[in-house]
Formats: C-alpha cells, structure tokens, sequence
C-alpha cells in the first residue's frame, strides 16, 4: 500500500509536538512549585527537588518545538515481530520485576541487577560487558541522585 506524499509537516508531528510542549509546560510549572518550597525550606541549597523536573521540562519545551518546526522524515511504522518483540516484552518484564524487588533490594542493588538484564536483553550484549555497564550506570545514577541531587534513595535489606 503506498502512501500519498505529503506536504509540510505532518498532523502526528504536531500533534507530538504540542503534547511534548504541554507536558514540558506541566513540569515547569511542578519545578516552579518544588522550587518554591526548598526555597521556603532549605535556604541556600543550590539544587533540590526541582532541579529534575525543571530539566526535564525544558528538555520536553526544546523537542516538542523541535517537532513543531522541524521537517521530519516520514517513518513507515510496522508492529513489531520476532526478536525484536521478544526484546521489547523481555525489557517489559524486567521493568516491571524492578518494581517488585526495588523495595526489597534498595535502590542500588536493584538498579545493577535490572541495568544489567536490561543491557542484556535490549541491547544484546555479552554477560562480561553487560555486568561492567550495569555497574556503571548504576554508579553514575547513584551519584547523580543521592550525592549531587541527595536524593534519598530505598535502602532494602543490604542498606544501600
């Protein structure tokens, strides 16, 4: 079946993008309100609850303009079969399996275990080299949230 070429840019695109705007809009306005109470609270941090949000919603403002604007190629979207669905239900699982063990694990443990399953699965790598970059991400994360943003993080049974 082939499709009639189109002109300018499409209604998906901007439909993308005004939702990529709005919810950028949300998130500001949730980093204006965080950033009002830690001001309130803790005078003086230089960053808070509100950094995250407020990162988020420009990152949100910058691509629904980019995809408001941009001429973006046109994609044939097919559902997907084979090992590529069988990665995409596998990193499913895992997520949700973080979920389940995140409270019993900590945020660390859990966050190697599942970073690990998903380099794995998604991504196909080796054990070796999905193990070094689950150890990693998690130790980038971890200094991200609990030493840069202080974060506190579940803790689990192995208390880290």
């Amino acid at each position: 079946m082939s499709e009639a070429p189109t002109r300018g840019r499409s209604t998906d695109a901007k439909v993308v993008g005004g939702a990529l705007v709005l919810l950028g809009v949300f998130a500001l306005a949730e980093a204006r309100r965080l950033h009002a109470l830690r001001t309130q609270m803790v005078a003086g941090a230089v960053v808070g609850d509100d950094t995250f949000p407020m990162i988020v919603g420009l990152a949100l403002l910058l691509l629904g303009a980019t995809a408001l604007v941009a001429r973006l190629p046109s994609v044939k979207v097919t559902f997907p079969e084979g090992i590529p669905r069988a990665r995409m239900l596998w990193g499913m699982g895992i997520l949700v399996a973080y979920w389940i063990v995140m409270p019993h694990l900590g945020y660390t443990g859990g966050t190697a275990l599942v970073s690990t399953g998903l380099y794995r699965t998604l991504g196909g790598y080796r054990w070796p080299v999905s193990v070094l970059q689950g150890a990693i991400s998690t130790g980038l994360l971890y200094l991200f949230f609990r030493v840069w943003l202080l974060e506190p993080l579940p803790t689990g049974w192995l208390g880290f």
